[in-house]
C-alpha cells in the first residue's frame, strides 16, 4: 500500500470556504429570538399594506395556481400552491393568516442562511450575527415601502435563491442541485442560479466537471418548462412573460412620471448605487477572493434578460437579486475599516 496515495494535498491547499476548523456556525437563541422579532415586524407590515388587500381568489392567485386552471406563466410558479393545497383544511380556515406564518419562518431562515452566507465572506462571525439581518433593509423596501402588487411566491423566492447562493459557495453539489430545482419550481427565475454558478467557478468553467454540471442545470430548466408548457398547453397565455414593449413605453415616459422614477431610485433602498462605486472604483479588487465577488455577477445578466421578460419598475420582481446586491453592498464597506467587516484570505485549491 502507498500511503502517499492519501496526502495529494498540503493542508495549506485547503479551501473551506471561510469555516475555520473548530468553530461552528450556529446561531445563538438570543439572535434567532431577534431574527424572529424582525421577521414578524416585516411580515405584519407587509400583511397590513399588501396581503390584507389582496384578492385570494385572482387569477393569478395561490388557490387559482393549486386549480390547475390560471394562465401562463403563472401556472408553472406551482411550490407553494401545491403545498398550500396539501394543507387545504387548514387554508380554507386561516387563509391569509397561515400564509403570514410561512412567510415569518421564510424570513427567519432567510437571516440564518444569510448568516451562513456571510461567514463565508468575513471574518468575526460574532459581529456577523448583527450584520446578518440587514438583508430585510432592501425587503423593506421593494416589498413595502415602494410596492403596489401582490405576489404569493416572492419571499419564498428569495429565501430559496439564498440557499442556492451559498451551496455554490461552499461547493455543495449535490444540496445544490436539489434545492435549484425546488427554486424552479417556485419561480422560474431561479434560473439565474445558473449563472452564479458559472462565475463562481469562472477558472474551472471549461473544465469537465463544470460543463458537465452546467449542462445538467441547464438540461433541467429548459425541461421543466417545457414539460409544464405541454402539460398546460390548453392553459391561455404564453411560457415566457414578455414586458419588452411595456419597458420600452416606460422609459419614454420615465421623466414625466414620478411614481416610475422614485421606483427606481429607491429600489433595493438605495443599495444599488455601492454596488456601482464598488465597480467604478475598482474597491472589488480590495477583496481577496475574486469568486465570490463575481458570483453576485447574475445580477448582470439578471438585467439584461429582464428588458424583456419583466417589468423594469415594479421593484418586486428584483427578488433574486436581493441577496446578491446586499452581498456586494457589505463587501463595498469591508473596504473600509470603520465597516468591521474583514474579508477572509483566499485559500487557493492545489
Amino acid at each position: 500500500m502507498n500511503p502517499t496515495q492519501y496526502y495529494e494535498y498540503t493542508p495549506n491547499s485547503v479551501d473551506f470556504s471561510g469555516y475555520e476548523r473548530g468553530e461552528s456556525n450556529k446561531i445563538p437563541y438570543g439572535y434567532l429570538g431577534l431574527y424572529l422579532v424582525l421577521s414578524i415586524v416585516i411580515c405584519y407590515l407587509y400583511h397590513k399594506k399588501i396581503v390584507a388587500a389582496a384578492d385570494w381568489y385572482a387569477p393569478n392567485s395561490l388557490n387559482a395556481v393549486a386549480s390547475f386552471n390560471t394562465a401562463k406563466p403563472y401556472q408553472f410558479r406551482l411550490l407553494m400552491p401545491v403545498i398550500f393545497d396539501f394543507f387545504r383544511p387548514l387554508h380554507a380556515v386561516y387563509g391569509k393568516y397561515l400564509y403570514g406564518a410561512w412567510n415569518v419562518a421564510a424570513l427567519l431562515l432567510l437571516q440564518v442562511v444569510f448568516y451562513k452566507l456571510l461567514c463565508g465572506y468575513f471574518k468575526n462571525k460574532k459581529y456577523l450575527l448583527w450584520v446578518a439581518p440587514v438583508i430585510l433593509y432592501p425587503v423593506l423596501f421593494n416589498y413595502i415601502l415602494l410596492n403596489q402588487s401582490f405576489q404569493y411566491y416572492d419571499f419564498t423566492a428569495i429565501l430559496l435563491f439564498t440557499v442556492g447562493l451559498y451551496y455554490i459557495m461552499t461547493r455543495n453539489t449535490t444540496a445544490f442541485f436539489i434545492f435549484f430545482v425546488i427554486a424552479i419550481i417556485n419561480k422560474e427565475t431561479a434560473g439565474y442560479l445558473i449563472f452564479a454558478y458559472m462565475l463562481f467557478n469562472y477558472k474551472e468553467l471549461f473544465t469537465r466537471e463544470i460543463i458537465r454540471n452546467t449542462a445538467i442545470l441547464g438540461a433541467i430548466f429548459i425541461g421543466y418548462k417545457l414539460l409544464l408548457g405541454y402539460i398546460f398547453r390548453a392553459n391561455p397565455g404564453d411560457s415566457f412573460e414578455i414586458g419588452y414593449y411595456e419597458n420600452i413605453r416606460i422609459v419614454n415616459e420615465l421623466l414625466s412620471n414620478r411614481t416610475l422614477l422614485k421606483n427606481l431610485a429607491l429600489n433595493f433602498g438605495g443599495l444599488y448605487l455601492f454596488v456601482i462605486l464598488l465597480f467604478i472604483t475598482g474597491l472589488w479588487k480590495k477583496y481577496p477572493d475574486r469568486r465570490k465577488v463575481f458570483m453576485n455577477l447574475a445580477i448582470v445578466p439578471y438585467y439584461i434578460f429582464g428588458i424583456y421578460i419583466t417589468y423594469i419598475t415594479e421593484v418586486r420582481v428584483y427578488t433574486e437579486l436581493i441577496p446578491m446586491i446586499t452581498v456586494l453592498f457589505l463587501i463595498f464597506l469591508s473596504s473600509f475599516k470603520f465597516s468591521g467587516l474583514v474579508p477572509r484570505e483566499f485559500v487557493i485549491k492545489k
